[in-house]
């Protein structure tokens, strides 16, 4: 449903290159998995470390192909994820917003 809507899901990994792309062939991941050892994309993105709860809290992000934020939610747990549902919706307001190209005649 996501490729349907324009949407390609990419997982920020905080992980050394070849871990993650091991880890994304013996799990047959079909989505992007992009290591971040350094912790620059997360610190980019203000991801929150919280030791007591495990580490790393999951976020989410929308980001339009202008590089523009559209969505983010930082969670306060490793279970506080968004539902696909309101992700869906919205992806799908994004795609209604986006202007319709003509086509010669």
């Amino acid at each position: 449903m996501f490729k349907s809507l324009g949407a390609t899901i990419v997982v920020v990994v905080r992980d050394d290159a070849k871990s993650v792309k091991k880890f994304w062939k013996k799990n047959n991941l079909n989505y992007i998995g992009i290591p971040d050892k350094d912790k620059k994309l997360g610190n980019l993105y203000q991801q929150q470390w919280n030791l007591v709860k495990l580490g790393l809290m999951p976020a989410m992000f929308i980001i339009d192909r202008q590089a523009t934020i559209k969505f983010a939610y930082y969670s306060s747990s490793m279970k506080d994820i968004p539902e696909n549902s309101i992700v869906f919706e919205l992806l799908k307001k994004m795609v209604e917003k986006k202007p319709k190209t003509e086509t010669a005649k």
